[in-house]
């Protein structure tokens, strides 16, 4: 089969340019079995309403529209529980609205998951760039045993760079907390994780992930209280307390609620 469903949740901020070219990165991807499932979250911009809309007559897209504001983790559950019940996908892959695909990566990623057929979450490194056109190349461990040991120091993955391979991991465990409005990433590598669930990424970068000039200031004081929340649930869970690992938490939140030119340099300098 190895189809891919692409889950993708559109919001209210999303801007209608940058929608735009997520959406033709995904038309120019070299493999070309998949589909691709919206939410959209809520009223949005009517720009983007009939940018969506025009989408919809494309047998690849399925768009829908909802008047309710739940969250990114709401809607990629039932984006989930969609692609579940229709039950013709190999893979799922992620991102976001701003976000832009290499032209290989869903090549790169289902061709590693044929080859490694035990590895449950597949990820990669990826571009992070602005709007002044400067670029960071973000470059990832790729094996599951420092995935897993540095929990604590670094997400194991980046979410929108995520294929979930639906032949090694149980549906009932493809859910995030719907509770949350951030770091709900973090918790299901966590819980998938506990689970005995495999990680890897790919070291070449497919993805271009877009920072903005609000990307540091909506890292405050409520992301820093629950990435701290989430690093005290990962010791929990799988069993990880140390001194180092607390520390280092305390310090990552003392960097999340520092001014915005700190965290800037800090983003750049010490990942």
């Amino acid at each position: 089969m190895n189809k891919v469903a692409v889950a993708l949740s559109v919001y209210k901020l999303d801007s209608k340019n940058y929608l735009k070219e997520s959406i033709d990165s995904l038309l120019n991807q070299t493999f070309t079995n998949f589909d691709v499932f919206i939410e959209v979250d809520g009223p949005v911009d009517s720009e983007v309403n009939d940018l969506l809309s025009n989408y919809n007559d494309n047998d690849k897209f399925h768009v829908n529209f909802n008047e309710e504001n739940k969250g990114l983790a709401y809607r990629l559950n039932s984006i989930f529980d969609k692609i579940l019940k229709i039950g013709q996908y190999s893979y799922i892959a992620r991102m976001d609205a701003d976000d832009i695909c290499m032209p290989q990566r869903f090549d790169e990623q289902v061709n590693f998951l044929l080859e490694n057929e035990d590895i449950a979450v597949l990820g990669s490194s990826m571009i992070e760039f602005d709007s002044t056109g400067n670029e960071n190349y973000k470059i990832m461990p790729v094996i599951h045993h420092e995935l897993e040991k540095n929990i604590i120091k670094r997400c194991p993955v980046n979410h929108p760079t995520v294929m979930f391979n639906l032949d090694a991991i149980n549906s009932i465990d493809l859910k995030y907390d719907g509770s949350l409005k951030n770091t709900q990433d973090y918790y299901l590598w966590v819980d998938l994780l506990s689970k005995g669930y495999k990680f890897a990424n790919l070291r070449q970068p497919l993805l271009k992930f877009r920072i903005d000039e609000n990307f540091h200031k909506r890292r405050g004081f409520k992301k820093a209280v629950n990435d701290f929340n989430s690093r005290l649930y990962a010791m929990k869970t799988l069993g990880v307390f140390s001194v180092a690992n607390i520390l280092h938490s305390i310090l990552l939140f003392g960097l999340r609620v520092s001014p915005s030119y700190l965290k800037k340099i800090a983003y750049k300098r010490l990942r």
